[in-house]
């Protein structure tokens, strides 16, 4: 094989590389940024809801003639006006008050010939039965309802059961069942692992803990639940069965079967036809648009509906006179919101009550509970903050499916409580539950020594043996919470705390039994509130109040500013604000509202957010609450 053999060439100078290091830290910093972005858009995406953070304008919405109001919300109905996270979805989920005036003016709406309800699965019994009440409302109109199940369980049946058509998909699968608590009990669990418990509940209700402790119900704990269920479960019969023309204990002979394929539930007169959603789309076009196929079906959501709404009755608005409505959603916590899930952070909900408050223009307060409670601390802090405002303007509690234990406690303070009947509310009591893993390091062969200044300074470790001086100390703390929860309440109800404890003993309510015993002044709901206050502060009847929400509504930039605060631990950081206002310009605006708009995980969502209560309490366990499930 022959070989080429090339000249030598002349040494060259080497030319300056001075440039490749200014290159590479460029990259870097671009791939920094980009992950810092890519970085809070996921972040955003699993913390958010469904229906989080509107970033559209408020533009005009144009409806046009032969629309259908179209109720679909499978994850639920948000009790903020305006969503705690990031979301760039169209199929936002839309707040139980923009529900509520949408089905109310598109009853005398000319434009609106009907209502097409879809899954509304994720809505609370409470929250049902309003809107429930409202769509019971828009028939007086003679306009029709149609409802179309493609599957579901009671708590979409629940509003289809008003409609004048129900529809089901073929081979649908429908669970018509009735309602159940099933809670895990981690007793056997624990003793296997060498795990032990300390649980002091103040009383005998105060049943969470048990859970640890035990390995089924008690029976105070049995007896509550199956009350509270027992009452939601008539609320529910009794309105299906008004609903339907069927007798209640027929209703009660068919939720004892529990699922159901379509052609049954025609068969048993559930439902009134068998379709796709196409053939249910051709006949609604039908029906509005008449013979002519080229005509679209038009179809409007309550957000968009509810703010064409308010475009058409700006000038009934009373704009001397507003009401605030603050929203108290989610678990109570110490500190300040982050806005990245639903909560009650005290520091943030005091602001919040603040301004209200000090608002020349608000005449009275409502706050609409949703919580099953938390910190015992916030609570009090939340309690002094609306105690303040009560001196001020009128202050009311509206409850929605949960107002409970701390959920009370801040709904103690108002002027006047108003629950729904099928509310679950009261669990006036203190738990505490400890876990001890001395055995299960012994177990393993891990032994601890310990040095100390005081007898107590190993107190609560978790890994010693508690002692019977620390569970007296426990229990000391437990008594003292739980008598300033019953002074709290008995000061708030105008009862002896005495009478108080006869109703608390940690017990929950509905909120028809929470009427009966004193804890709750009326029945009703949101809206109920609302005409409430109105009377109060002198709204004329023809006139409807301006309605000032907290949360505030925020613009994209402010949330992300938050975001990138919280990232970097700096309450004021001009890095960060520089860094926000890069994220918003082009290309990248495009970029987050890609990440952002991505689907999104329920079971991620939960656990992000029991992370972040851990960031900022110092807790040692989370446990499920066992509320009913329909």
């Amino acid at each position: 094989m022959a070989m080429q053999m090339s000249a030598p060439m002349s040494p060259q100078r080497q030319r300056p590389r001075w440039w490749i290091p200014l290159v590479i830290l460029a990259a870097l910093f671009a791939g920094m940024v980009l992950g810092i972005v890519l970085l809070i858009g996921i972040f955003i995406a699993a913390l958010s809801s469904a229906g989080s953070l509107s970033v559209s304008s408020d533009e005009d919405v144009e409806v046009r003639e032969h629309t259908l109001l179209v109720l679909n919300f499978p994850s639920g109905v948000r009790e903020q006006q305006y969503p705690s996270g990031l979301s760039f979805s169209e199929t936002a989920t839309p707040s139980l008050l923009d529900v509520l005036s949408a089905i109310r003016y598109a009853a005398r709406d000319k434009k609106v010939d009907g209502i097409l309800l879809r899954r509304c699965r994720g809505v609370g019994l409470a929250q049902a039965r309003e809107i429930r009440q409202e769509l019971l409302e828009f028939k007086k109109s003679g306009k029709r309802i149609y409802a179309f199940l493609d599957g579901g369980n009671e708590a979409d049946y629940y509003l289809a059961s008003v409609a004048d058509s129900i529809i089901v998909a073929p081979l649908a699968m429908i669970e018509f069942n009735g309602f159940g608590v099933t809670a895990p009990f981690f007793k056997n669990l624990s003793d296997k692992l060498g795990i032990s418990w300390t649980v002091i509940q103040r009383e005998e209700y105060k049943s969470a803990g048990e859970q640890f402790s035990r390995t089924g119900f008690s029976e105070p704990a049995r007896q509550e639940l199956r009350q509270v269920l027992e009452q939601q479960y008539q609320v529910f019969v009794n309105d299906i069965a008004r609903s339907r023309g069927i007798p209640p204990a027929t209703i009660e002979q068919l939720l004892s079967r529990g699922l159901y394929q379509a052609e049954e539930f025609v068969q048993h007169g559930l439902a009134h036809a068998i379709a796709t959603e196409q053939q249910v789309r051709d006949m609604l076009r039908r029906w509005t648009q008449g013979t002519d196929t080229t005509k679209p079906l038009r179809l409007v959501g309550p957000a968009r509906y509810a703010q064409y709404a308010r475009q058409q009755t700006s000038k009934s608005v009373e704009r001397e006179k507003a009401i605030a409505i603050v929203a108290a959603v989610g678990p109570i916590r110490s500190g300040k919101r982050d806005g990245q899930a639903e909560e009650i952070a005290s520091r943030s909900f005091c602001q919040d009550i603040r301004k209200a408050a000090d608002d020349t223009t608000v005449k009275a307060i409502i706050v609409r509970i949703e919580s099953p409670g938390g910190s015992a601390q916030a609570s009090e802090e939340i309690w002094h903050e609306l105690q303040r405002a009560r001196q001020k303007k009128p202050v009311y509690a509206s409850m929605s499916t949960v107002a409970a234990s701390g959920g009370y406690y801040i709904a103690s303070a108002c002027d006047t409580i108003i629950a729904a009947p099928e509310t679950v509310t009261g669990s006036i009591g203190v738990i505490a539950a400890i876990p001890n893993f001395s055995k299960l390091m012994n177990s393993i062969g891990v032994t601890f020594d310990t040095v100390a200044t005081s007898p107590s300074a190993s107190s609560f470790s978790g890994v010693l043996p508690m002692q019977p001086s620390e569970r007296k100390m426990l229990e000391r703390m437990i008594d003292t919470i739980y008598a300033r929860f019953l002074e709290r309440v008995a000061l708030g109800r105008k009862r002896s705390v005495e009478a108080i404890r006869e109703v608390a003993r940690g017990r929950v309510w509905t909120g028809q039994a929470a009427h009966e015993k004193g804890l709750v002044d009326m029945l009703g709901g949101l809206t109920d509130a609302i005409e409430l206050a109105k009377r109060r502060v002198g709204i004329a009847p023809d006139k409807r109040p301006r309605l000032k929400f907290y949360p505030e509504k925020e613009d994209l930039a402010t949330v992300l500013l938050r975001m990138l605060r919280n990232l970097s631990g700096e309450e004021d950081d001009e890095n960060m604000q520089r860094l926000a206002w890069l994220v918003l310009q082009q290309p990248w605006k495009h970029v987050v509202r890609w990440i952002v708009a991505s689907p999104e995980h329920r079971e991620l969502k939960h656990a992000l957010k029991m992370v972040h209560l851990a960031q900022r309490e110092r807790l040692l366990m989370v446990m499920p609450q066992p509320l009913p499930q329909w």
